[in-house]
Formats: C-alpha cells, sequence, structure tokens
C-alpha cells in the first residue's frame, strides 16, 4: 500500500540553500549523498567530483575528483560509500569506492545506459533502444522492464512500484510499474520541453529538469497536475539533472555547465 500524500505540488515551497560552482561543463548527473555531500558527472569531462560541506557555515570542507577509469553519465548513491556511475555509449555501469577515491568493480552490460536509479540491491538504467532494463548487484542478471525506445540522456526514478522516466524525443514524462505496464503520460510543452533528470519526494510528487523551457517541474503522483516551481529567474540555465534527498527534502539541481544549486524542500 501506498504512503498517504501529506504534501501537494500547491503547497510546495523552495528556499535557496547553496549556489555552488562545480567547475564542469557538460553535466549530466548528479547526487546528494547521507553525509550531506554531493556528486556531479562530466560526460564529456568523463570525471566524477565530490563536494561536501559544512551545513552551517556552508564552508567546502572536501573537494576531489575521480576519472580514469571510464565514460560517466549519470550517478546514484547504492551505499557503504559507493556510487554507481553509467557511462552512456559504452556497455559497463562503474561503482566507485568515494572514501578511498578508487575503482570498485566494473559491471558489463549489453547495452548502452544513461540515466540510472536504485532500489533493493537493483539498478535500474536506460538502455536507449531496448528501453528500461535492471541489473541485479548480486548475480548480475538483467531483467526487461520496457521495450520503449528510449533517446540518449533518458533519466529514471523511482517511487514505491512506480517508475518514472523522461524522453526528450517527445518531451514527455512516463509512469509505469516495475513490469512495464504504462500507468499516465505527462505531455505538455507549453511548460516542459527536452526534459531530463527525474527524482520523486516522499510523497510522491516527481521533480523534472526541462532542459528547453529552463526550469524544474512538479507533477503530481497521478500525473494530472503540475507546477513550475523554479525558472531562469532561479538561475536555471539550461538545466540538465536533480535529485531529491527524501530523508532532508533538499533538492539539488545542476545546470549544463558550472553553476548548480541545493533547495530545502518545505
Amino acid at each position: 500500500m501506498e504512503a498517504l500524500q501529506t504534501r501537494n505540488i500547491e503547497n510546495l515551497t523552495l528556499t535557496l540553500k547553496k549556489h555552488i560552482n562545480t567547475g564542469m561543463l557538460d553535466v549530466r548527473g548528479c547526487t546528494l549523498l547521507p553525509d550531506g555531500g554531493m556528486v556531479f558527472s562530466s560526460f564529456g569531462g568523463s570525471r566524477v567530483i565530490v563536494m561536501t560541506y559544512d551545513d552551517k557555515t556552508s564552508d567546502m570542507l572536501k573537494h576531489f575528483k575521480i576519472d580514469k577509469f571510464g565514460s560517466t553519465c549519470d550517478v546514484i548513491s547504492i551505499g557503504n560509500d559507493s556510487i554507481a556511475v553509467t557511462s552512456g555509449d559504452s556497455y559497463e555501469i562503474n561503482i566507485i569506492d568515494i572514501k578511498n577515491n578508487k575503482l570498485k568493480e566494473t559491471i558489463k552490460l549489453k547495452s548502452f545506459n544513461y540515466g540510472v536509479a536504485y532500489k533493493d540491491g537493483q539498478l535500474i538504467y536506460s538502455a536507449r533502444e531496448k528501453g528500461l532494463q535492471a541489473i541485479s548487484l548480486s548475480d548480475k542478471s538483467i531483467t526487461d522492464i520496457t521495450n520503449i525506445r528510449l533517446p540518449g540522456f533518458a533519466y529514471v526514478t523511482i517511487f514505491n512500484d512506480k517508475l518514472f522516466f523522461t524522453n526528450t524525443s517527445n518531451h514527455s514524462v512516463t509512469c509505469c510499474d516495475f513490469h512495464g505496464n504504462l500507468l499516465w503520460m505527462f505531455y505538455d510543452e507549453s511548460i516542459l520541453t527536452s526534459p531530463l533528470g527525474i527524482s520523486a519526494d516522499n510523497d510522491g510528487n516527481v521533480f523534472v529538469v526541462g532542459f528547453g523551457t529552463n526550469n524544474v517541474v512538479a507533477i503530481s503522483p497521478d500525473g494530472q497536475r503540475y507546477r513550475q516551481l523554479l525558472s531562469r529567474d532561479d538561475g536555471l540555465m539550461n538545466p540538465t539533472v536533480l535529485h531529491y534527498d527524501t530523508s532532508t527534502n533538499k533538492l539539488l539541481v545542476a545546470n549544463f555547465r558550472e553553476e548548480a544549486f541545493v533547495f530545502q524542500v518545505q
């Protein structure tokens, strides 16, 4: 049974907490870490950077990069001081130990892999013409979820037993279950074009980056309502990715180049 929705998109308020210079171009992945740190990946630069901050002073405590392990696209925390990094046009996902700053494991696939989500020991990723796939981190078995052909840089997120994914080819956000059954599709080019990064809060509200519309839009769990939360006025210029941290209710949003923002969501 899904949790009862306690917040709807109409009463969400966002407060800027940090304005970050990532120093990166072609940012295609970002995530907030359990310790308050954040990770950004550069597709063009083939590297990942990790930043940690003192929340009280906003001073940066640590900043290091990890590279020389291959192509980098999206990133997701998988616990135990590890992140999974997709590679986009390469057939592999890399597991990085960010505590010791080293490559932990390379997982070989049979497809491209772009946006990624994590749940119960599985990575769910967009596999371009193969749609959405899931791989078990324990036995490396691969499961097909949808056969919907996706473009490069399609992103995916999870809430309970539902998956939400973006598609820049038709400017849509789609919801399906883990069996690939389609539940709804959101499409409105007047509010959202070239949707990329996607994430969900504790109530199933879906946050989506509009690369072409320079905004972040929230969509209700049933796909029937929407609201623009952030725009160019908030510093968004070709935003590419975002991540909602359900433990702190913070939203990290990154532009294609250099700038990123952390918002407190209430």
